[in-house]
């Protein structure tokens, strides 16, 4: 992984270093310091502390670590970073936490991994330090970041199992988030004369025409694996808006919905979608060859984190230029698209014996200045605060001719971008089981016997 992310990132680095001048005054003037005003915290107070903090190996993580000698400057604590490949990562992790090791006191995590973490006691709560003036400087600004992403990450503990809604509490604060788009090669489809398509009956008719005029070209580009980030990029997006839900109450006890008349309507409409459009290779695609076949133009078009397409127009890449966005599809009938949501999250090991100094960490990782100066270094492209969307450089930098409409692509569809799945432990066995059918489906399984049988196989496990 760590390879190939170097491919894509090259000239990122290149370009943020033109980039980084022109702000420098800008950023400089918004850094975090030791006694800038009354209102400041004393960022020294756990000065000689070693924290760990450990991630996945990603680009977010590159921005995070450029910092550290600000932060150990700053403060005089010193981080020790732990990163892993993706596949090892999220096994280390929830071993570290679910034995109660203090080895990490810092960790990364998205929204569903945190589901199983909270209610064990393995993540402490933050709404204590946020609160603190004493650890929390007042210019931190908690409001500033989406709505949507604060309320993806507070939640009660109700009997062992998540429980969104007021009242409940802050379990780790964003660093980084994706919402899900339709990108897309503009120079293939130009060519051939196809329209971007809005649903996926309109993608499977253009998915066919490209397939008649260049058979070399896969016209569509999604995960297939086994497990549970295939379902949270397009299949979930696009089921919302089919009016599909992974859970519902029903008679007053939780059910799921995926075998709801809406669930194999759309089921239908997306397995026909694959087999028309999708590689032979489907079942074993994950991001890294979504991202591969956009960059290089052996796939047309993409839906996916919206990021992919961003990084791979970066000044220098071979398409650069050539990767335009468009809203998630959405069901035939509806109205409007859905757009999931996946949070790049810091979160603290509630077996930390440093937590305090944990807390600054957090704090200064996501504060508006390195949040910012991770966008502007083409690593942390999908800010989680607003004020960065509001930035001058931000802008000019996200606006530039290679960057096509990103930048209004994304205003158009965070207005609509939420958590699609509904908060639960276990969360994940079931949306494994999900994949599975879906891999089944595409294979020729009948679609309403499919999910019958994933339906009962969810209820089994509730």
């Amino acid at each position: 992984m760590a390879s190939s992310l170097a491919v894509f990132f090259t000239d990122a680095r290149r370009v943020a270093k033109r980039m980084l001048l022109t702000s420098a005054v800008f950023v400089t003037t918004t850094s975090l310091t030791n006694s800038a005003s009354a209102d400041a915290i004393n960022w020294r107070q756990f000065e000689g502390t070693t924290i760990t903090w450990a991630y996945d190996i990603h680009p977010y993580a590159d921005a995070l670590a450029a910092g550290l000698p600000e932060f150990e400057k700053l403060t005089g604590i010193k981080v020790t970073p732990e990163l892993y490949p993706d596949d090892s990562y999220w096994s280390k992790l929830t071993i570290q936490l679910t034995t109660k090791s203090p080895a990490w006191d810092v960790v990364g995590t998205g929204i569903q991994p945190a589901w199983d973490l909270a209610p064990g006691g393995a993540l402490e709560p933050l709404d204590n330090y946020l609160n603190d003036p004493k650890l929390t400087d007042a210019g931190y600004d908690y409001n500033d970041f989406f709505p949507s992403l604060r309320s993806a990450l507070t939640w009660k503990l109700e009997d062992g199992q998540i429980a969104p809604g007021e009242g409940g509490q802050v379990w780790a604060i964003p660093h980084a988030f994706e919402n899900i788009q339709l990108f897309y090669r503009k120079d293939i489809l130009d060519k051939y004369k196809i329209a971007v398509p809005t649903t996926p009956p309109e993608m499977a008719a253009a998915c066919e025409a490209l397939r008649a005029a260049d058979p070399s070209i896969t016209p569509l580009g999604v995960r297939g694996v086994r497990f549970w980030s295939s379902i949270h990029t397009a299949p979930v997006s696009i089921a919302r808006s089919y009016g599909v839900k992974d859970f519902v109450i029903k008679d007053g006890k939780l059910d799921t919905g995926l075998d709801s008349p809406e669930s194999i309507a759309f089921h239908k409409d997306y397995v026909d979608m694959i087999k028309k459009c999708a590689a032979p290779s489907f079942a074993n695609d994950n991001w890294y060859q979504v991202v591969d076949g956009i960059s290089s133009g052996r796939t047309a078009m993409a839906v996916d984190a919206n990021m992919f397409g961003f990084w791979n127009d970066v000044a220098g890449q071979v398409a650069s230029g050539k990767i335009a966005f468009a809203p998630p599809l959405r069901a035939p009938n509806a109205q409007n698209f859905d757009s999931n949501i996946w949070i790049w999250s810091l979160a603290m090991n509630a077996a930390s014996q440093k937590k305090s100094a944990a807390w600054l960490f957090i704090q200064w990782a996501t504060s508006k200045k390195v949040v910012l100066s991770g966008a502007l270094a083409g690593k942390l492209v999908n800010s989680p605060r607003t004020s960065t969307w509001k930035d001058e450089a931000w802008l000019k930098y996200a606006s530039q001719p290679e960057f096509n409409n990103f930048v209004e692509s994304f205003n158009a569809t965070q207005d609509r971008a939420a958590l699609a799945f509904t908060p639960r432990v276990g969360f994940g066995e079931a949306m494994n089981a999900w994949a599975v059918a879906m891999q089944k489906m595409v294979n020729g399984d009948d679609v309403e016997a499919t999910l019958h049988d994933l339906a009962e196989e969810i209820r089994a496990g509730m």
